[in-house]
């Protein structure tokens, strides 16, 4: 997978990255804010330390927060293998986990190459590491890292109960009263915590982030993030019954794992499911049970088989490196996106001194490929405003008309437009 994502880490910041790094200067400023955030909106202070980590370090070289991701990858599969093996599952189990989620082209490019998609990343791999814990019984340490996982991504407020259910499944009696402690204790904490700042909560959230009980939406939910999280794994389980010519035979011992993936997926999806918006980042954590119920499955039918007429990981490599094509196609936009960001911030630097501490900067957008809007969506002012420190305010035009205003005084004070990946300012009036 090196060769899809290391060309295009960390291209550029767009969109919400901007808000992040905003948010974290101002927790390396006021420190206190890092918990006790001021201002509406997500409450994630273990994304924001990432972010303000790499601020120190990089400032605005956007590679760096890139290679930030890409770690957190990594670590992300390593983790799920630690999870397969904290099961009790074979190594060859484990690793394929890791191969089928690391894999899976649904959410992971996203969280990769989009600088603020760590937090699904973030999500993932403290939420995976308190399930290898919880499940060894280390409960002191998984209760620490549930609390961040609850402190990565909303998602992780499921996270408790599924580790219970997990108890249960596996054991089949109510879990011990260290290990409802170990998982209600931190979900308390961080409820009072976020109640003590004015973060979105389900009443206060804009409006496609509320829940919605419309069956049609609910419904098609469900159709889009089983595909996002399972398709690939059922793809692979497929060709391995062609490859093994055989089914998979599981145990008892298999069926309690698959069980408790199974509620894994559930919990993953409980909140999401019900938003009228859609994003694959939502896939990324829930796609781990898909990816470990998977591997188990081919695992069972490699083991069944005594020689099979063809080579299953071969075929898998061949066929991964067959797509890469499609794997890059997918992430065009978004790569160009971050490109096009870096662009228009190095132009607009290099006309800093000329340019006055107010007025309005407009960016006209290509009529052919609409990449500001995708570059800055509704955040183009304030992603000027956080990159250079200045008053102004930003809109992207369709069309190429100047628009500047001769005085300069409150008007528009630079215009530039794109055509075909290539940013050239207007020329003065």
């Amino acid at each position: 997978m090196a060769a899809v994502f290391c060309p295009d880490v960390g291209r550029g910041f767009i969109k919400d990255d901007f808000t992040w790094i905003r948010t974290a200067q101002a927790a390396t400023t006021n420190p206190v804010t890092l918990i006790r955030q001021p201002d509406a909106g997500f409450y994630r202070p273990v994304v924001t330390l990432t972010f303000a980590a790499d601020y120190a370090v990089h400032g605005w070289k956007a590679r760096g927060y890139g290679w930030t991701n890409l770690a957190l990858y990594i670590l992300c599969a390593a983790a799920v293998a630690a999870l397969a093996l904290a099961l009790e599952l074979p190594l060859a189990v484990a690793a394929m986990a890791a191969f089928l989620w690391a894999v899976n082209p649904h959410g992971v490019n996203m969280a990769i190459l989009w600088l603020s998609g760590r937090t699904a990343l973030l999500l993932a791999f403290f939420s995976l590491l308190a399930a290898a814990a919880f499940v060894r019984r280390w409960y002191a340490a998984a209760a620490v890292l549930i609390a961040c996982a609850l402190l990565s991504k909303e998602e992780a407020v499921a996270l408790p109960f599924i580790l219970l259910a997990w108890t249960w499944i596996t054991r089949g009696t109510r879990p011990a009263w260290t290990a409802i402690a170990a998982a209600v204790a931190p979900l308390a904490l961080y409820l009072v915590l976020r109640s003590l700042t004015p973060a979105m909560t389900p009443g206060t959230a804009p409006a496609f982030y509320r829940f919605t009980m419309d069956p049609i939406s609910v419904i098609r939910n469900i159709g889009e993030y089983l595909d996002r999280s399972a398709t690939l794994t059922v793809v692979g389980v497929l060709l391995a019954m062609l490859v093994y010519r055989t089914r998979p035979q599981v145990t008892a011992d298999d069926r309690r794992v698959l069980g408790m993936m199974a509620v894994w997926w559930a919990g993953m999806f409980a909140i999401t499911i019900w938003l009228p918006v859609r994003s694959s980042l939502y896939a990324v954590c829930p796609s781990i049970a898909a990816a470990v119920a998977g591997a188990l499955l081919i695992e069972r039918m490699r083991a069944a088989t005594v020689r099979p007429r063809l080579p299953f990981e071969p075929i898998l490599a061949v066929l991964l490196l067959c797509t890469i094509p499609i794997y890059q196609m997918r992430d065009g936009l978004r790569a160009e996106a971050a490109r096009v960001s870096q662009r228009t911030l190095d132009a607009i630097e290099h006309d800093l001194p000329a340019l006055p501490p107010t007025g309005v900067v407009v960016l006209h957008e290509d009529p052919d490929f609409p990449v500001f809007r995708e570059a800055f969506g509704g955040l183009a002012s304030e992603a000027l405003r956080t990159r250079f420190g200045r008053e102004w305010d930003a809109r992207i035009e369709d069309g190429a008309a100047p628009l500047r205003d001769p005085s300069g005084h409150g008007g528009v004070i630079a215009e530039y437009w794109i055509r075909h990946g290539t940013l050239t300012r207007v020329p003065s009036p």
